[in-house]
């Protein structure tokens, strides 16, 4: 009796265990899915809350190996990266997405990724990529796909062979994409496409087809009685009868669109409608007409604290005032001055604005990088431990359990201590290694600084121009360093790049402080030949922050890469005003800097030698040994084509 009573207790404490786990499990699996759904809420609207719930999720994701919402939190990733104009790091999140997908053979999962790839790639101007993706997703995806999906990457794949000037295949594409909207009686649809091909006949210098397309979606709307659709096919009309030089026609189109945006209201397609009608009036001559017409349109614009549509009508009024009243021209076009100087005020700062953000998601972006990659390890380390228990269990199997009692307890100890052992000299590798990854981290901030203050300059100086060429180069530059920083060797041909794009960079900034050459011996394999990443830029900017920017005269930088016996030297020349003298005349703070920046490099190097047995080599002397003037860097680097990482 007491048996079976004993028994009935352990089982229900078994059921009680079981069911809590479960529960437990449950909850967490929620918990993942609550904190993807709030991620998606805020990509479109704040991406770095976002990126937070991603990053949360992840760390759940990975403690419980949920691969169905890894693949999800990739997915909504790229969304967020998209919605930030990062189209880059979307096209990779798609892709992870997609891989992680067919690597667990579940492809239905990753559709939404399949449907978006092409999108960003084409957001990212890389147009043949997103034809690729986009063709792609029409013949592997499904055989069967909804009708709305062909319609969105058809349409997608059109305009991006209008963006390539492919406009025959965009108009043969655009046209199947109508066929499938007439066959489903899709008005609003068949008037979208019917407008786009329109486009691509103005495009074409082809008015007369453009205004047939427009003609039709006229009659579809008056048909149904859509006037929004009428006042946006009338407005296109009036655009190619421009093109043909009816400016009765395109004044009348024109006008009754802003009879039908008046009707319903719509303030900025009527003052819009204003402007265009002014511009008419003034190329015809009729000033007396356009004044009154392009007043109205400022004052709308004022109403709507639309300042883009006034700088417009402001523009236009001056051009009205010419032949009139000179003194109401010159004040008119003032004002036309100020408020575009406010635009560009507020263009520096979305620009600002962009840069910090962008500053900010690639930190995030990091650290999931890293949880991906601490994911990677702790399966390695489970599915070596799983083939450890599995050896160590056919041996005992295999063993006798008494005759070789003795041999096993020795056995065991003698692995117990060459494991033991092992991990010592593991943990050792792994410190050194993850000293390393510190001081590579290091390094970026001093850089980033010093580019951001080129940046920060022109802005400065209102240059916008040179800004954004400036901001562009920066941050492709920006990315490849912070891709390569996770790495202790890159390809040479990766090293080479930066280091070129860096000196450019400089160079634009201290035009009239230095010239410079960079020379490259053909003989080199930079494909195959691996180094350090960032080993040499730190010497060039020592050379023009703290040499050739104080110089008075225009100095000279030479960066020469050569093979000497089996080994590649890197030669840094310039003849600044020497090591001596920027010592004497930067601030404590500047030494410190610079001496930070020198350390970091020789523990990297001390580091890199030990682990891989390198045995890379820098000499920095004088270039002028009587005046300590001007100085040279020599780095030696062992020439070894593959480099284990």
């Amino acid at each position: 009796m007491k048996k079976g009573v004993y028994i009935v207790f352990v089982l229900t404490g078994l059921c009680i265990s079981t069911y809590s786990q479960s529960k437990l499990t449950r909850n967490k699996v929620s918990g993942i899915s609550e904190l993807l759904d709030s991620a998606e809420v805020y990509s479109k609207k704040d991406a770095v809350k976002a990126y937070n719930f991603i990053e949360e999720a992840l760390e759940l994701i990975i403690q419980n190996d949920d691969k169905g919402n890894e693949i999800r939190a990739y997915s909504i990733l790229g969304d967020i990266n998209f919605f930030s104009e990062q189209y880059d790091l979307s096209t990779e999140n798609y892709i992870k997405a997609i891989s992680l997908a067919e690597k667990i053979n579940k492809n239905n999962l990753s559709y939404d990724s399949r449907k978006k790839l092409g999108v960003a790639f084409k957001a990212n101007n890389d147009y043949d990529k997103a034809i690729f993706y986009f063709n792609s997703f029409l013949t592997h995806t499904a055989k069967n796909l909804p009708n709305n999906d062909i319609v969105f990457i058809k349409t997608h794949l059109a305009e991006t062979y209008e963006l390539k000037g492919e406009y025959a295949l965009a108009e043969q594409t655009y046209k199947e994409v109508l066929s499938i909207e007439q066959s489903r009686n899709n008005r609003e649809g068949i008037m979208l496409i019917q407008d786009r091909l329109a486009n691509i006949n103005l495009q074409q210098n082809n008015p007369a087809g453009a205004i047939q397309y427009y003609e039709k979606s006229e009659r579809m709307a008056e048909e149904s009685s859509d006037k929004r659709s009428l006042a946006n096919a009338l407005r296109g009309k009036s655009a190619a009868l421009k093109k043909q030089n009816k400016p009765e026609e395109e004044l009348s189109a024109r006008q009754q669109a802003l009879d039908i945006n008046e009707e319903l209201d719509d303030v900025e397609a009527q003052n819009e409608d204003l402007v265009e009608i002014g511009k008419i009036y003034v190329e015809q001559k009729q000033e007396e007409k356009a004044i009154p017409v392009l007043q109205r349109s400022i004052t709308l614009s004022d109403e709507t604290k639309n300042i883009t549509q006034k700088k417009e009508a402001l523009y236009t009024l001056s051009k009205a005032y010419e032949r009139s009243d000179i003194a109401k021209a010159f004040s008119t076009y003032k004002e036309f001055v100020k408020v575009n100087d406010s635009i560009n005020s507020i263009r520096e700062q979305e620009l600002l604005s962009r840069l910090e953000l962008a500053t900010s998601l690639n930190r995030k972006q990091q650290r999931i990088d890293l949880l991906e990659k601490d994911k990677e390890l702790n399966d390695k380390t489970i599915e070596l431990l799983m083939q450890d228990q599995t050896m160590q269990e056919e041996f005992i199997k295999n063993q006798k359990r008494t005759i070789y009692f003795l041999i096993i307890i020795l056995f065991i100890l003698s692995i117990s201590s060459i494991f033991i052992l092992r991990s010592a000299k593991q943990k050792r590798l792994a410190n050194q290694l993850l000293a390393l990854k510190s001081l590579r981290s290091q390094m970026n901030p001093h850089f980033i600084f010093n580019a951001l203050n080129s940046v920060n300059s022109y802005i400065a100086k209102k240059d916008e121009l040179s800004a954004n060429r400036y901001l562009s180069d920066f941050a492709f530059l920006m990315r490849s360093v912070m891709e390569n920083s996770k790495h202790d060797f890159i390809p040479l041909t990766d090293e080479i790049k930066i280091i070129d794009l860096y000196l450019k960079l400089e160079h634009e900034r201290f035009k009239e402080k230095f010239d410079y050459q960079f020379v490259v011996d053909e003989n080199i394999n930079t494909e195959s030949f691996q180094i350090p990443p960032m080993l040499i830029q730190p010497y060039i900017e020592n050379a023009v922050w703290h040499g050739l920017r104080y110089k008075e005269e225009k100095g000279f930088l030479t960066v020469e890469l050569k093979p000497v016996d089996k080994n590649l030297q890197i030669i840094i020349i310039d003849n600044g005003i020497g090591r001596k003298r920027s010592n004497e005349i930067k601030t404590k703070n500047q030494q410190q800097n610079n001496s930070t920046g020198i350390k970091n490099i020789e523990s990297r190097l001390k580091i890199i030698n030990e682990v891989h047995r390198l045995g890379i080599q820098i000499d920095v002397s004088d270039l002028d040994l009587e005046n300590h003037s001007g100085t040279i860097v020599s780095i030696l680097v062992p020439m070894q084509k593959k480099i284990t990482q």
